[in-house]
């Protein structure tokens, strides 16, 4: 009988000495940046000729394809003279892969060097399929002569063209 207590106790201290598999809850994705580069540099062509170049302090990439800008961006629009022609800077972009889409956000500032017109906003959109840039936020051009201001924007994105969806304030008209 002694036997079997000492046995019996033996199982009992060896049961309730294991730890029971803990099952640990599910992990959550990674959703932070895949890839992180400093000092971007990036030129964008067709046909070997330079149409934009892309210049940012850090660029933040993710699995999806999508892009960040954090420390905000500075983009050169040029002609078929491979001259600048249009400046975009801003505080903070995105980059949407699936829409092939950017948001520039925070003190927008397109300059068209040719024309001497500048447009600030504080939120713009860029597709470069379509060569567009607009946004629906408040915008104020200032042209050589005048400034327009307004709700709401489309233009190329050479900023050569644009028109003012909601235009408000004063402005020449000529006859």
């Amino acid at each position: 009988m002694k036997r079997f207590f000492v046995l019996f106790l033996f199982f009992v201290l060896i049961f309730f000495a294991c730890e029971p598999t803990k099952i640990s809850p599910k992990e959550k994705p990674y959703k932070g940046a895949i890839l992180k580069a400093f000092d971007v540099f990036t030129i964008l062509s067709d046909s070997a000729k330079k149409k934009v170049s892309l210049k940012t302090p850090l660029q933040l990439e993710f699995i999806d394809g999508n892009q960040e800008f954090p420390k905000g961006i500075e983009v050169v629009y040029y002609d078929e003279k491979k001259q600048p022609y249009t400046r975009l800077t801003a505080n903070y972009a995105q980059y949407f892969k699936t829409e092939n889409r950017y948001v520039a956000t925070g003190n927008v500032i397109v300059y068209n060097l040719q024309k001497k017109e500048e447009l600030r906003t504080e939120e713009l959109n860029w597709t470069p399929n379509n060569q567009k840039i607009y946004t629906q936020k408040f915008v104020t051009i200032q042209t050589p002569t005048e400034v327009l201001t307004g709700n709401g924007l489309t233009a190329r994105q050479d900023f050569k063209e644009y028109i003012i969806t909601n235009p408000t304030g004063r402005f020449n008209i000529n006859k």
